[in-house]
């Protein structure tokens, strides 16, 4: 698989410190010293330079070599950046002259695959994290003097990037193209959108413990993708479904993200709107928040979820036998 054989030799400049940054390689890491070599060292600039990295150092090397894996491989670069565009293309551009809660369809559909890049990032996560793992990385970065926290910090840094150059491609096919006005409240946008990367970013860590290897990380991921995809309103309103679906539809991960982006975005309480009924009354900021307020409860609970799952199921190192 050239995602993993890829990730594997970048990451490897981790622990040899090839692709440094004047830091002592990318993560700016340097093995803990035994207290012989301790008594040995001489200060110089390489000592200090040690001496003074902090979190936020270690959490940028992890960062830019998080950033350089990714585009350096393309089979995560299409499925975790190009996915969620093209796709919104086919979909949205037939929508161009029809119309669902008062909004133009192809703009509702666009602000729905702005949700669905949340997913293509947990699959990218969730690779990555799979594989660096199966290639003991992280079990040498963890003997390593870099905070576990700084680890994660730079790979979702660096995944939650790119979640934000597809949120700007794909808000302005909606304004430019669709004719769609900006967010009427970047606020609860902004914030909606932070609670949905957490939350997936999280649930991929977790997933990690329940994947066996890299090579059996798509199983993993594929069903999350479709589920997510059909089921969570990203393309069609959820009342388009069978009645009896809907209750776990709007259940699922992705849903109260979508329609809390949809309320944010046009300024209108999404989630019950269907493509026969008239136009959603528009809404200021106060109820806006508050129609919101139920999804971003349900958000929260799930990432709460999924951080418990992730604090018995990840490993640091593959499962022998």
């Amino acid at each position: 698989m050239s995602s993993v054989t890829d990730s594997s030799a970048t990451d490897r400049s981790v622990i040899t410190g090839s692709a440094g940054d004047g830091t002592g390689g990318a993560t700016g890491a340097t093995a803990r010293p035994t207290t012989g070599s301790r008594a040995a060292e001489q200060p110089g600039p390489a000592a200090e330079r040690r001496r003074v990295l902090g979190w936020p150092q270690y959490a940028r090397g992890q960062f830019l070599l998080s950033w350089r894996v990714f585009w350096r491989n393309r089979r995560s670069t299409f499925i975790g950046f190009l996915l969620p565009v093209l796709l919104n293309l086919v979909v949205a551009a037939p929508l161009r002259d029809k119309e669902i809660g008062g909004v133009n369809a192809a703009a509702y559909s666009t602000v729905g695959f702005i949700g669905f890049a949340l997913v293509t990032s947990f699959i990218n996560l969730l690779n990555g994290v799979v594989a660096r793992r199966d290639d003991l990385v992280l079990k040498r970065l963890r003997g390593t003097e870099v905070p576990a926290t700084a680890i994660f910090a730079g790979q979702f840094g660096a995944a939650g990037a790119v979640v934000l150059l597809q949120v700007l491609l794909l808000g302005g096919l909606s304004v430019g193209w669709f004719g769609a006005q900006l967010p009427a409240d970047p606020l609860l946008f902004v914030l909606t959108l932070v609670a949905g990367y957490l939350l997936f970013a999280v649930l991929a860590v977790a997933l990690s413990g329940l994947t066996p290897s890299a090579e059996a990380a798509p199983m993993v991921a594929t069903p999350v993708l479709l589920v997510c995809m059909f089921g969570s309103g990203v393309v069609a309103p959820l009342s388009s479904m069978p009645h009896w679906l809907q209750g776990p539809a709007h259940s699922l991960p992705l849903a109260p993200v979508v329609e809390t982006l949809r309320t944010a975005w046009f300024g209108r309480p999404f989630g019950a709107e269907t493509w026969s009924g008239g136009a959603l009354a528009r809404t200021d900021l106060l109820h806006g928040w508050q129609h919101a307020a139920g999804s971003l409860l349900l958000v929260a609970a799930w990432t709460a979820g999924a951080a418990v799952l992730g604090r018995r199921l990840f490993r640091w190192e593959p499962r022998h036998g």
